[in-house]
């Protein structure tokens, strides 16, 4: 006995040193995998000093003593561990949030910079249009200025007409006078020449010779009259003509001074408009240098951005291997309570004893149903999963889940009702699916999302880490800590589930960390009655345990 004990202590010694070396190894690697050097060195330095501290506090007695005395050590440590890759977890899941942020930002800072570029380019034409409509501005005022002086000079010259007019009035009125004094001239020298006449007609013969210079005279006076009244009428025409031009003139140099004053106002006008495009051209110059300043501006901001948003990809690509590093320093813990499992004093031993019992229980109970004709072993581990419509997370059903409703709640409740401590406890098949739950979590579903996830969670395939190792190990029990998104820290303890030599999946057992020790007794196996076929059977360990009388479980969330 005594030379068989001390190969295995032998044996027991080299595994607790192996294992609280790569512990500390372990630690070393996560922090350096998630924190800066320093802080790696000064972990596995405590790491060392912890285990040295441990090994010299317990230097005395068997190696099953020390590793049965650090249980609760190896307890925080896979409670640390779990937490550890929780908050890399959530770490990891703020990133992304974050990236997804940073990645909009990058997004609208690149956006932000192209429609400054072309509000800078619209400034820039918009400084061109200003220029030309300046320029335009510019030549429309020069050549209002020669208007100007035009209509100046024909406003001169209108004003020279009108003067001209005038004299030439004038004119014409003392050309009328003189031409009514010829004509009373002339009036009287017709008289003179009648009265001359007469009396040559008196003196007879004698002033015949008169009478012809009278009458000649009197010819003459008559064609002076008639020439002066054609002048006189020539005269007035001309006057009237006169009159009507300088009226013309004077209307034509008003209308010429209306035009001067227009031409005026246009002339302000463009001058208005020249410093008015003046003033443009340069604020819109400006825009556009602020604009171009604002460009390289929103490119150096979007180069940072893109810096953080790269050291952000980095991190969410090295956060994954700080998570894998904190399994393996939970693993590693898993290893040291599975060498120290022999001793029988660890605080899960009690838990692993009921979970290894149940799974014997539910092997056994799988291979009475084989035999007595309720199902039939190619049935069993059928691994068809047909999708339950309508379910959200998806439920499946598959060729045994009938028949597991109807045999596995006398296990897994009679184990619910002897330890009350445990949130779940229930058999999975070695890809995680979850056939039956316990009838706490297979409430009918409501249609509230919310409710039913909570309350309905059987049928599920449990496909995350803790899940899948529950059902494909086949060591004696795993052991495996997580931590929920509420705070909480649960252990998942898991033994196989054997049938007929074939391994089916395991028996898990979940319960928070501070249940690990409440005290319970496991009773021993029994040979299990055979179910009869279609019905459900009951186990020798489940018929001495006491019926489920509203018996409740942990308040907690089932994995």
């Amino acid at each position: 006995m005594y030379a068989q004990s001390v190969p295995r202590r032998r044996v027991m010694v080299w595994m607790t040193g192996a294992l609280f070396s790569g512990l500390a190894l372990g630690i070393s690697a996560l922090a350096g995998a998630a924190w800066p050097a320093q802080l790696a060195a000064a972990l596995s330095a405590a790491s060392g000093i912890w285990l040295g501290a441990m090994l010299r506090g317990r230097g005395a007695g068997t190696p099953e003593q020390l590793l049965a005395s650090s249980g609760p050590m190896i307890d925080q440590m896979m409670i640390g561990a779990a937490e550890t890759s929780h908050f890399i977890d959530t770490i990891r899941k703020q990133v992304e949030h974050d990236l997804q942020a940073v990645q909009e930002i990058v997004r609208h800072a690149a956006r932000s910079t192209d429609n400054t570029e072309q509000i800078a380019a619209n400034a820039e034409r918009a400084s061109v249009v200003a220029a030309q409509v300046r320029h335009a501005s510019t030549a429309g005022r020069s050549e209002a200025d020669q208007s100007l002086q035009q209509i100046s000079q024909a406003r001169e010259e209108a004003h020279a007409a009108v003067a001209l007019m005038r004299a030439l009035q004038e004119k014409s009125r003392t050309i009328h006078t003189i031409t009514d004094a010829i004509n009373q001239i002339a009036q009287r020298t017709n008289l003179l020449a009648l009265n001359a006449a007469i009396e040559a007609a008196r003196a007879g013969e004698h002033g015949r010779g008169f009478a012809v210079v009278a009458g000649e005279v009197r010819q003459l006076a008559q064609r002076t009259s008639e020439s002066s009244n054609e002048i006189g009428q020539l005269v007035r025409a001309i006057s009237e003509q006169a009159e009507r031009a300088a009226e013309g003139m004077e209307a034509l140099s008003g209308k010429v001074v209306a035009a001067s004053g227009k031409v005026e106002q246009v002339h302000a006008f463009f001058q208005t408009i020249d410093q008015a495009s003046a003033t443009a051209e340069g604020e819109v110059q400006g825009i556009a240098l602020s604009a171009r300043g604002h460009v390289d501006s929103t490119r150096a901001i979007g180069g940072a951005i893109e810096a953080i948003r790269d050291g952000m990809l980095n991190t969410q690509t090295e956060l994954p291997l700080a998570s894998q590093s904190a399994m393996m320093l939970s693993e590693r813990a898993e290893a040291l309570f599975h060498a120290g499992a022999g001793a029988g004093a660890g605080a899960h031993d009690a838990i692993r004893a009921a979970a290894q019992q149940a799974a014997r229980e539910v092997g056994e109970m799988f291979e009475q149903g084989i035999k007595c004709g309720a199902i039939s072993e190619q049935a069993l581990f059928d691994r068809r999963y047909t999708p339950i419509a309508g379910t959200n997370p998806p439920k499946y059903r598959t060729a045994f889940d009938a028949y597991t409703d109807n045999v596995l709640p006398a296990i897994q409740e009679a184990v619910l009702e002897r330890l009350p401590q445990l949130a779940y406890a229930g058999a999975v098949d070695d890809h995680g699916y979850f056939p039956t739950h316990n009838r706490k979590f297979s409430q009918p579903l409501t249609g509230d999302k919310d409710y039913d996830l909570v309350h309905n969670r059987t049928k599920r395939i449990f496909d995350d880490r803790i899940g899948t190792r529950c059902g494909s190990h086949t060591q004696p029990f795993l052991l495996q800590t997580y931590k929920r998104d509420t705070g909480e820290v649960m252990h998942d303890l898991s033994a196989p589930i054997m049938v007929r030599g074939r391994h089916w999946g395991g028996f898990r057992i979940g319960y928070r960390s501070d249940a690990a020790s409440a005290p319970a007794t496991v009773a021993e196996p029994a040979a299990a009655p055979a179910p009869a076929r279609g019905g459900a059977g009951r186990s020798a360990l489940t018929a001495r345990r006491p019926a489920l009388a509203g018996a409740t479980g942990v308040a907690a969330r089932a994995r």
